[in-house]
């Protein structure tokens, strides 16, 4: 039985992502959670002093069997095997633990970002490392406006028809005007959910952490899959994007 509905397949071939809710057991996740409590370097008992953070980046502990745990205890690689096909992933990076501080201001201060990121593409050393689908873990609930997991919805099919003819050290290009201001990016829709709700999301989809307008820290873990033939197949940018997909 598939993991996915017709139209959970119809929403990420439209969208370039989908949610699902209670993926990963809690009992997974807690020992993950207590992983970043020790990492973070802030006082749990004080959350007034949890604004603005402690510790910035992917936390040390992405490396901790606890918490790779949540990615290979999990149905999360033959998940997306259904979308990619069977059988034809690795794990291109496993569990970044990511934390998002609370900003200090209100839910009704809350906006969302301005715009996002592409992972992969473009790196400082001027590299690319892409990838195929990626996941992003609710590790504790994630309430709206709490920091969750942000995407532009469809961005992913500009990104791609821009490869096509371009090359893939720079898609946000594909999403900015000649002036490199933002053309018409679509409404950004923002991920919160409870413990173990995962985004499944495309390798092209513009996304970013969201503005965490609530009191506690953001906890997720990302992690992202590419076809085991990914190095001979990176620059192949079909017609139809969705030509060596199971879906």
């Amino acid at each position: 039985m598939s993991s996915f509905s017709e139209d959970e397949v119809e929403h990420f071939k439209e969208n370039g992502f989908v949610v699902k809710h209670d993926v990963v057991d809690r009992e997974l996740l807690e020992p993950a959670v207590e992983k970043f409590w020790d990492e973070m370097e802030l006082d749990r008992d004080d959350p007034a002093s949890w604004s603005g953070g402690g510790r910035k980046g992917n936390l040390p502990c992405s490396q901790d069997p606890v918490v790779r745990a949540t990615l290979l205890d999990t149905p999360l690689q033959d998940m997306c095997e259904e979308l990619v096909g069977k059988d034809t992933l690795q794990i291109n990076n496993y569990t970044f633990a990511k934390p998002v501080y609370p900003t200090g201001k209100t839910p009704d201060e809350w906006e969302p970002p301005e715009h996002g990121h592409l992972d992969g593409h473009g790196l400082v050393d001027g590299s690319v490392q892409p990838f195929t689908i990626a996941v992003t873990v609710n590790m504790a609930e994630v309430k709206p406006k709490g920091g969750g997991f942000t995407v532009w919805p469809g961005t992913h099919k500009r990104v791609h028809e821009y490869f096509r003819n371009h090359s893939i050290l720079n898609g946000l290009k594909s999403l900015q005007d000649e002036q490199g201001n933002w053309d018409g990016l679509p409404e950004a829709v923002e991920n919160p959910g409870p413990p173990g709700t995962v985004t499944f999301w495309h390798n092209k989809m513009m996304h970013s952490a969201g503005n965490n307008c609530r009191p506690d820290i953001r906890m997720a873990c990302v992690s992202r899959f590419s076809r085991k033939n990914l190095i001979d197949t990176q620059f192949e940018m079909y017609e139809d994007m969705w030509e060596d997909w199971a879906i």
